[in-house]
């Protein structure tokens, strides 16, 4: 489980992995939670100062599929892992955090179905955990391999 920090503030500048008219919101944290799961995803407000506004989301799934190892593979060896909170707009626009994920597949494939997604450098314990995942889990698949020679074209036989 993951707990992330949402912030509300007038609009300086917004991190998303698309533009998007977030009203706003931008992710001013990440960090995974101690203890096994408690349930439900919670909300709650952290701080009230007029302009801004903090809530924190508690409970938030992270979960790893083997078959996704590549994908793990690729976000761990990057300079900057990273993790993606995956959101659905609410009815006054605000961002409610669906699920967290590691998968950059993921995160597109919620760009192309309008859901905003947030971006945040992954933490040391996480990137331990999805590692250890990986090396219990992740078989790769059959390397495709170049033909030596030519410009990468297929020919006609028999010209």
């Amino acid at each position: 489980m993951v707990e992330s920090i949402i912030e509300r503030r007038p609009v300086t500048g917004i991190t998303l992995m698309v533009q998007h008219d977030a009203a706003g919101w931008q992710l001013t944290g990440l960090f995974p939670e101690a203890g096994p799961p408690q349930g439900a995803v919670q909300c709650r407000l952290v701080r009230d100062g007029g302009d801004a506004k903090i809530y924190q989301w508690q409970g938030l799934p992270l979960r790893l599929q083997p078959d996704q190892g590549d994908d793990y593979i690729y976000n761990l060896t990057s300079p900057s892992p990273m993790l993606f909170v995956i959101c659905k707009t609410g009815e006054k626009g605000q961002p409610i955090p669906l699920r967290v994920t590691a998968d950059q597949d993921d995160c597109v494939a919620a760009v192309e179905v309008d859901e905003v997604v947030f971006r945040a450098p992954m933490p040391r314990p996480i990137i331990d955990w999805i590692r250890e995942y990986v090396e219990a889990h992740w078989e790769p698949g059959p390397r495709k391999h170049k033909r030596k020679g030519g410009d990468g074209r297929q020919r006609k036989q028999g010209s």
